[in-house]
């Protein structure tokens, strides 16, 4: 402290916290002007300084502007209804705040569940985990857009426990498609095959029975895109081994019949 009740601009900015240049920029605007200078032309502030400047950083907390806040501390009063209206607009804020955080560390959680127990993760696979739970309003949303109420309600009223289940079993599958392709594994061999066979059964599983009404809306519909884990030599592995999967069920269904 320069003197009794004085303060250089180096000294003030430790006290409320706000930097050398916030305080240059209340004096070009005349919300706050030092009561005093040194004979190098520095400036000193007052006590009385530094209690506007605390209710400055006090009316900002309510979110007004600093043309508001030099209007109300040069009246030294204010229509209740103006700081009231403030105070509900704060509220809401952060009351949004704090639903983001919610739903973001439930999504966190739910990650953690998820991969816990896996000693090596791939980072696409993982990636598209992460998506879907950003993108989760937006898929709602297409889906409303273009499946009736009663489906998409189905479709997305699960809880978590279930949801983290179908996770862990989506992993584990899309792990194994990504594991037969770099080993170059035939799409017609049987591990192939029991493998797209799971990811069927898993897909039916997930969409509650529903994949078949689904499957044959969805060539019609707009497109959306989907988190995608696979790479283009393993997109085109499933969709052949698919392929040959739902051969071999329309032969076996042929031989059945006959």
């Amino acid at each position: 402290m320069s003197g009794k009740g004085i303060f250089t601009i180096g000294e003030l900015v430790q006290k409320p916290g706000v930097s050398i240049r916030t305080l240059r920029y209340y004096d070009s605007i005349d919300l706050l002007k030092p009561s005093d200078y040194t004979e190098g032309g520095h400036r000193l502030y007052s006590n009385e300084d530094l209690t506007i400047l605390q209710n400055i950083k006090s009316l900002q907390f309510l979110g007004l502007s600093l043309k508001e806040i030099k209007n109300i501390l040069q009246k030294n009063t204010v229509k209740g209804e103006v700081i009231l209206k403030s105070l509900i607009d704060q509220k809401q804020l952060f009351e949004a705040k704090k639903l983001e955080i919610i739903n973001t560390l439930s999504d966190l959680n739910h990650l953690i569940e998820t991969v816990k127990d896996k000693e090596v993760i791939n980072i696409d696979i993982f990636c598209a985990m992460l998506q879907k739970l950003i993108f989760a309003e937006n898929t709602e949303t297409w889906f409303k857009e273009h499946f009736s109420q009663d489906i998409t309600d189905e479709l997305f009223n699960i809880n978590k426990s279930e949801e983290i289940d179908l996770d862990k079993k989506w992993t584990k599958v899309l792990f194994e498609i990504k594991h037969l392709t770099l080993t170059e594994a035939i799409p017609s061999s049987k591990e192939s095959q029991e493998t797209v066979g799971t990811l069927l059964v898993l897909m039916n599983e997930t969409l509650k029975g529903k994949l078949d009404l689904i499957e044959e809306k969805l060539p019609s519909t707009e497109s959306f895109k989907f988190p995608n884990p696979f790479t283009e030599k393993e997109q085109i592995f499933l969709k052949e081994a698919m392929k040959i999967y739902q051969n071999n069920c329309s032969n076996n269904q042929e031989i059945m019949k006959n």
